[in-house]
């Protein structure tokens, strides 16, 4: 890991890597141990599906509850919006932006997760306004997704005091949890600190 900036905000993990890479991959991996440990998280994963060998569309998972639908497809239907090849149900936009428009009540979230962050956050679309108001706000810890060629523009578009990047394909796995638990602790302690 690399690019560990310290201060007192909480701090955003980015996974990166190229497309097809692992990212969501590693990400659910990260989670599902999480979980297991008693993590408390809220937000989304796009984990992606395949057609004939070719990646043909994306659903959302709520990382909470565990509910899915489908977010986008490159397979035209009726009530969508077009961003780039893949054409993406407004029901399965709304459910994402429901999702990440939860509250991070004190003491019931330690993580939040964003999976992906793009050209189309860029560009204003998709996600855009929800990670706007996410960070305009005190939030727990967050781990994002984001491609490689997207990375400058992402964090220069949200700049993040404490950005630690996670390679997609970084071989230290438990360097990675005791990075995230570590910074989790911190997180927990602060909020009884606070209270």
């Amino acid at each position: 890991m690399v690019n560990s900036i310290s201060d007192n905000k909480s701090p955003v993990f980015i996974i990166t890597g190229e497309q097809e890479e692992g990212k969501t991959t590693l990400l659910l991996k990260i989670i599902a141990y999480l979980k297991d440990q008693g993590v408390r998280m809220q937000g989304i994963a796009a984990p992606g599906f395949f057609q004939d060998g070719i990646r043909s569309g994306f659903d959302i998972l709520d990382i909470e509850s565990g509910e899915s639908a489908e977010l986008c497809s490159v397979i035209p239907a009726e009530n969508c919006e077009q961003f780039g090849r893949f054409f993406f149900r407004k029901s399965g936009l709304a459910f994402g932006k429901n999702i990440l428009a939860q509250p991070f009540l004190p003491g019931q979230v330690d993580l939040l997760v964003i999976d992906e962050v793009g050209r189309f956050e860029i560009n204003g679309n998709v996600w855009c306004q929800s990670i706007d108001l996410i960070m305009n706000r005190p939030h727990p810890p967050m781990i994002w997704t984001v491609r490689k060629p997207f990375l400058d523009a992402v964090t220069a578009k949200w700049p993040v005091k404490r950005l630690i990047i996670i390679k997609s394909r970084h071989e230290n796995y438990d360097e990675i949890i005791f990075e995230i638990m570590d910074e989790i602790e911190k997180f927990r302690t602060s909020l009884i600190e606070y209270i």
